[in-house]
């Protein structure tokens, strides 16, 4: 066991190096995936996010009924009961607001940073400084907590994935969410292929890229979660300094946000390092090596001070809706649902509300800047099919 542990940092190292290389070579980003969308109607971004996220489900589902891994038991208790959904709207909500306002999420944040973007650090920084606040200074902590319980809902099942929610007959758990994962496996495919045919762009190296990153969270869930990296695992927990985050975990970046900075306190320990840190600093080590290879290097700050309050301001909410709704739009919105939790089904929800919501108030107010409040609220109950859309209040003339 003495080199079982520097092991899997070294593979955590690699799958974050990776991830940062695929990210930043196929324009993978979920606010660019949101915005295309929402903004131009166009999906091939959209189609390789979803593609990670099916990709994700139906690893993880193989390797449970293999019995390779065990999710019910992990470092964010994705699975567990009660289900904390005002944690899981509100937090998904600030999350997907503040992604706007900041230019992308904490992933974005990362492989811009490779590619030279200060504010890239910046963000990413704040984000850290607003999750240690939040998970480490106990009135925070402890007002979280007391939120997350007074807006709990029990289940009967005892877990809130669907595996066990749905499961009929005591028939296993396991089984159930292989069946689902097939289902939405297949449903997500067949939209991908219809849309792909509809596009004007193909966008096949993007999903190239969404099956490559669906396979890398499938690959971080085998490596804590296996027998091997298991015993990795318990064994620090009882060396002399403790690694922060122990446990079965795949990719997020808002945790482990707090935890770098924590680590860069104690001047680089190595001895201090744990998984999310290492995926952190592998992340931007691979999106450096791709821009450096591309000879895409290219140091960029803040046009103003406007764009510096914007993106303070998505800063703060990401921190804050991270650590709410238990997860970024990667760990949520991809390690969160191949574990098939309701809780990360509501996350990634309310993350896309929220960043679709803010990214048509945007666009309306610069294309309308004349518009009322009560107009635009008219417009976004038209935009989310709440009310008529020959009623829109914002159209242009034909």
């Amino acid at each position: 066991m003495d080199t079982a542990w520097p092991l899997l940092l070294a593979l955590a190292f690699l799958l974050g190096l990776m991830l940062g290389l695929t990210a930043a070579a196929t324009r993978y980003c979920t606010l660019g995936a949101v915005a295309d969308w929402a903004t131009l109607g166009e999906t091939t971004r959209l189609r390789a996010w979803v593609v990670s996220m099916g990709i994700a489900l139906l690893g993880v589902a193989l390797l449970e009924v293999a019995g390779l891994i065990d999710l019910d038991q992990t470092r964010v208790g994705y699975r567990d009961a009660p289900l904390a959904w005002g944690r899981h709207v509100l937090g998904g909500l600030a999350f997907g607001i503040g992604m706007v306002l900041a230019g992308g999420c904490t992933t974005r944040a990362l492989v811009s940073l490779g590619g030279g973007n200060l504010r890239g650090l910046y963000v990413y920084t704040l984000v850290g400084l607003t999750a240690a606040a939040l998970l480490y200074w106990p009135p925070l902590h402890t007002a979280v907590d007391s939120f997350g319980r007074a807006t709990a809902l029990d289940l009967p099942s005892g877990r809130q994935d669907l595996g066990h929610v749905l499961a009929p007959f005591g028939l296993d758990a396991s089984y159930v969410r292989l069946a689902l994962a097939l289902l939405l496996g297949g449903l997500i495919g067949g939209w991908v292929v219809r849309a792909a045919g509809r596009s004007r762009r193909r966008g096949w190296r993007e999903i190239a890229g969404g099956v490559l990153i669906g396979g890398l969270v499938t690959g971080a869930w085998w490596l804590t979660g296996s027998d091997w990296g298991g015993a990795a695992m318990e064994a620090q927990r009882y060396a002399q300094t403790v690694p922060p985050g122990l446990g079965t975990q795949s990719f997020t970046f808002v945790g482990p946000a707090a935890e770098l900075l924590r680590w860069l306190r104690q001047s680089f320990a190595p001895q201090a390092l744990g998984f999310g840190v290492t995926t952190v600093l592998g992340v931007v080590a691979g999106s450096l090596l791709w821009h450096r290879v591309r000879g895409q290097t290219r140091l960029q700050g803040f046009v103003d001070r406007a764009d510096l309050l914007r993106h303070s301001l998505g800063a703060l909410l990401m921190g804050a809706g991270g650590v709410l709704a238990m997860g970024c739009t990667l760990g949520q919105g991809v390690s969160g649902v191949s574990t098939l939790a309701l809780g990360s089904l509501l996350s990634l929800a309310s993350m896309i509300l929220g960043a679709f919501l803010t990214l048509r108030v945007i666009y309306y107010r610069t294309l309308f800047p004349d518009a009322t409040t009560r107009t635009l609220v008219h417009a976004l109950l038209t935009d989310l099919h709440l009310l008529p859309a020959s009623r829109h209040p914002l159209r242009f003339e034909d």
